[in-house]
């Protein structure tokens, strides 16, 4: 999560900006997904308010929390690990409960005389019943070198679910958010339903592009995340797609106690890889 509220700032700092993180607030950023350990970022907000420094940048990552993880039967004390492929570029991990299904997982951590709890469940994982391909259409012109990805996914179940899309090319080294990033089953009653994705970029005209280009091979995650989950990044991003409407709002919503901010979540995710077809 801090990587996408970040990455703007690492590539362009000292730049003017704003952001709707509080200042010297702790930030959250946590999963358990199922058949893996636990991750759980820490950062230090920034204020992000007028001229931001690499180097605040770098001093804003937590290191000397003390975090604690808990199925209810096993509770482990979380240890440092290095990721280089984003920020932050350290982070603590389970080395002892790896995520199950039908499990509650509780988190705690402190830091400078402060505690800040949650807690969580994994998702179902989700179910992919048919991938296929659309040309792209651009202001009306439909455009056969650039597709989309039509998925078809299981809602058997009718339960309401929520959902994550990240996307990345063979090239790319870091999964980005997909259009639409955001997806809930609300107010889908059938036991299946379509969804139409892409992954849109910038070129080097600042121009919108579409980078599901024929040829390409494409990564495709669908991660199924909690409500909490999803209320945040709405909340923070909004999102426009068929299935929910644009959204705002003046107060952040996550799960996490004592006025910290971000979510601890289950996941659980179908990867999908293709080579686009012509």
């Amino acid at each position: 999560m801090r990587f996408f509220l970040l990455i703007f700032v690492i590539l362009l700092t000292n730049c003017e900006t704003e952001t709707l993180i509080p200042e010297d607030s702790l930030t959250i950023e946590g999963q358990i997904e199922e058949g893996e350990f636990a991750k759980v970022y820490l950062t230090n907000s920034l204020p992000f308010l007028g001229r931001i420094d690499s180097v605040d940048v770098a001093k804003s990552i937590e290191s000397k929390a003390k975090v604690i993880l808990s199925d209810g039967i096993t509770s482990e004390i979380l240890t440092l690990k290095r990721d280089n492929t984003r920020f932050p570029n350290v982070f603590y991990r389970s080395n002892k409960i790896i995520g199950q299904r039908g499990t509650n997982y509780s988190l705690k951590v402190s830091i400078r005389g402060k505690e800040f709890t949650a807690t969580t469940d994994i998702p179902e994982k989700p179910i992919v019943l048919e991938t296929s391909f659309s040309n792209w259409i651009e202001d009306g012109i439909e455009t056969k070198s650039y597709k989309n990805i039509n998925l078809l996914i299981d809602n058997s179940n009718k339960t309401n679910r929520y959902f994550k899309i990240l996307v990345k090319t063979d090239e790319e080294n870091i999964f980005v958010p997909a259009n639409p990033f955001l997806i809930s089953t609300e107010n889908i009653s059938t036991t299946h339903f379509s969804l139409i994705t892409n992954y849109l970029d910038k070129d080097d005209k600042n121009e919108i592009i579409n980078r599901i280009e024929v040829g390409k091979i494409i990564e495709l995650k669908l991660v199924a995340i909690t409500r909490e989950q999803f209320n945040f990044w709405k909340s923070i991003k909004g999102d426009i797609t068929t299935l929910i409407q644009s959204s705002s709002a003046n107060s952040i919503n996550g799960n996490i106690s004592n006025g910290a901010f971000g979510y601890w979540s289950g996941e659980n995710q179908e990867i999908l890889r293709f080579k686009i077809p012509f």
